[in-house]
């Protein structure tokens, strides 16, 4: 939830794009909004932010953003174009809403992430018009 929703109930167009933002981290880490993990030093319980390690990642360069990326995809993506969707996620999830883009932007932004991914796509012959599924039917 957006930081201003929380505080004064205020629903804006910037609260859509704050939420936007984290169903992308979301979904490139296959990771939970919030998780709780048990305090090994004892103090009880820790919570973890999608948002706060998505910001650990980008400051960890490449390197960080690939580990950080859902490991289920394995070597499947542009790490480059990985790299820009959680930047771009992150300046939707900015705290002052003021600081976020407008969704116009951010769907031109994703758009071109996706032509980019698709052009890599091309380049090394992957196949993308098929799905699969490792489910029981």
């Amino acid at each position: 939830m957006a930081p201003e929703f929380q505080s004064k109930g205020a629903l804006t167009q910037k609260c859509d794009v704050y939420a936007f933002g984290v169903v992308i981290l979301e979904l490139l880490s296959g990771l939970e909004a919030l998780r709780y993990e048990f305090d090994e030093g004892g103090e009880g319980v820790r919570r973890i932010s999608v948002i706060e390690m998505a910001r650990q990642a980008v400051a960890g360069g490449g390197a960080g953003v690939r580990k950080w990326v859902d490991r289920r995809l394995k070597d499947s993506y542009p790490v480059d174009v990985a790299e820009k969707m959680v930047s771009m996620a992150l300046e939707c999830v900015e705290e002052d809403p003021e600081k976020r883009p407008d969704m116009e932007k951010v769907a031109v932004k994703v758009s071109k992430l996706y032509l980019e991914s698709k052009n890599w796509a091309e380049r090394i012959c992957l196949a993308v018009d098929f799905s699969s599924s490792l489910a029981p039917r």
